[in-house]
C-alpha cells in the first residue's frame, strides 16, 4: 500500500511541476544588424577599360568610327541629382602628339547624339566640381551627357555612341606622321 500511496503522491506532484514550466522564458539576447550598400558608377568600353580609334588625317574634318560607351550607376536618389559622362584630355595643348608637332584639344571634337552635344563640340570646356575635387582639365573637357536621377532610375545605365572628329582646317601645315593621344572618360555624380 505504501508503494501505491507513494506512486499516487508522485503522480499528483508531477503534473503540478510540469505545468509550472509552461510559459517560462529566458532573458532576451540582442543582435545588432549593420549593413551598408555603396553607391557605384562605371564606364565600360568595348575592350574593357581601354579602346583605340584608328583613323587617317587629311586637311579638314576627319571623322572616326563611332565607339559604343556603356555607363552604369547604382546611386541613392536622395543624394544624387544626376550622373554625367565627362571626357577630357590631361594636356589640352597637346591632346595628340606627333613626331614634330602636337594637336590641341580645340582641334578634337566629340558628340553623343543621344546625350549632351548633339553636334560636334570641341574639347575646350572647364573642369567640373566633384565634391572636393575637380574632374577634367581646364580647356580640355567635354560633358558627353547628363542623366537626371530619380527613384525610378537610381539603378540604371545606358549605352551611347561616342563620335569623334579631328578638324585640321585651322592647321593645314601639320607635319605628316602618326599622332597619338589619350582621351579620359569618367562618370561623375552631381
Amino acid at each position: 500500500m505504501f508503494t501505491r500511496c507513494a506512486a499516487l503522491a508522485a503522480l499528483a506532484l508531477w503534473p503540478a511541476s510540469a505545468g509550472a514550466q509552461i510559459g517560462l522564458t529566458s532573458a532576451s539576447g540582442t543582435v545588432a544588424l549593420s549593413a551598408s550598400k555603396a553607391a557605384s558608377v562605371s564606364v565600360l568600353l568595348p575592350g574593357g577599360n581601354a579602346a583605340t580609334l584608328p583613323g587617317a588625317l587629311v586637311t579638314g574634318p576627319n571623322d572616326f568610327t563611332p565607339l559604343p560607351v556603356t555607363t552604369s550607376w547604382d546611386v541613392d536618389p536622395a543624394h544624387t541629382a544626376a550622373v554625367a559622362l565627362v571626357a577630357f584630355f590631361d594636356q589640352p595643348a597637346r591632346a595628340l602628339i606627333g613626331p614634330q608637332a602636337a594637336m590641341p584639344s580645340s582641334a578634337v571634337y566629340g558628340r553623343v547624339p543621344t546625350g549632351g552635344p548633339k553636334s560636334f563640340s570641341p574639347f575646350t570646356g572647364t573642369a567640373l566640381a566633384a565634391g572636393q575635387a575637380l574632374v577634367g582639365t581646364a580647356g580640355g573637357t567635354l560633358v558627353l551627357f547628363t542623366q537626371t536621377i530619380s527613384d525610378a532610375n537610381a539603378l540604371g545605365g545606358r549605352t551611347d555612341d561616342l563620335q569623334m572628329r579631328i578638324d585640321l582646317s585651322g592647321a593645314p601645315d601639320m607635319p605628316a606622321g602618326a599622332y597619338t593621344g589619350t582621351l579620359n572618360l569618367l562618370v561623375l555624380t552631381q
